[in-house]
């Protein structure tokens, strides 16, 4: 059997999930680049806003209770017109994931989430609805007190050595020079079950990405991966193939579009070893 990992490489793919007359129907982008799939491509990028309530329902499992439901954002209240407040466009995954409480809600496991990430399913990822109204009135707060979410990264969470975009990279490909990427804790993950950790690793080398949807190229992608490889994978020693996996977020699904990164998620690793990976180097400090 082929490592779950490599499999989640080498099939990575748009693809959509939406309802007609009450039954599914899949929009696949296949690995050509023929103008065929790339009107599938785009076509399943439109139909991510496409979801009912019901359709919406049929993709959720048996709701697993946490000891912390309800606790987290309690006092942050949505009137019915969350749309006009939300300070990014909310998809109707975002809209669902706001009706239901944190007891309702269900956790995204980890082989769910190989089976989305292998699938480019990414637009199903989902915080749980006390972390998603906080991240919404964070997020309002934030660009309210720094214009924007990027100058946010860069004044509290990206190398000083990096100064402000349009940054200078000292390698023009991705991931190949420590200075040119930071790993961190992402601070908003999303709803995980117990012992998956999500990390972000942002580039300050430009990932490449197709004109269509803004899907990873063949190269970014091989790059990428090469680099998950050697920074996550070899150093969990043995079977550590399966429990890491990773993916970028199509440009539609980005939130910050001005610093590229991609998310890695993991499981069951120790707080030692993502001391780490998110240390900061001595490249990373700007020259005194």
């Amino acid at each position: 059997m082929q490592p779950m990992q490599s499999i989640v490489h080498r099939t990575l793919r748009p693809v959509s999930r939406f309802f007609v007359n009450g039954r599914a129907r899949l929009i696949v982008a296949s690995r050509s680049h023929s103008p065929r799939s790339r009107a599938s491509s785009t076509a399943g990028i439109r139909t991510i806003r496409q979801f009912s309530g019901k359709a919406l329902k049929q993709l959720q499992t048996a709701p697993r209770s946490h000891s912390d439901s309800r606790i987290p954002g309690k006092d942050f209240q949505m009137s019915e017109n969350v749309s006009e407040e939300a300070p990014f466009p909310l998809t109707e995954v975002d809209r669902f994931v706001l009706s239901q409480t944190d007891e309702e809600f269900t956790y995204h496991t980890w082989d769910e989430l190989c089976r989305l990430i292998q699938t480019n399913q990414l637009f199903l990822l989902k915080r749980k609805p006390s972390d998603l109204r906080r991240y919404m009135k964070w997020t309002a707060e934030t660009k309210a007190q720094y214009g924007s979410i990027t100058n946010f990264l860069i004044a509290n969470r990206l190398p000083k050595a990096w100064g402000s975009p349009p940054f200078k990279p000292a390698s023009r490909t991705p991931f190949a020079d420590p200075s040119d990427y930071r790993v961190l804790i992402n601070d908003w993950p999303y709803g995980f079950a117990p012992g998956i950790s999500h990390i972000v690793v942002w580039s300050r080398t430009p990932i490449a990405t197709d004109k269509t949807v803004g899907d990873m190229t063949p190269g970014s992608r091989k790059t990428a991966a090469e680099f998950i490889r050697r920074y996550f994978i070899d150093r969990l020693g043995p079977g550590g193939e399966d429990r890491v996996v990773w993916f970028k977020n199509w440009v539609a699904l980005q939130s910050v579009r001005t610093v590229d990164h991609v998310h890695v998620l993991v499981r069951d690793v120790e707080p030692a070893m993502l001391q780490e990976w998110t240390r900061e180097l001595d490249c990373h400090r700007a020259a005194l």
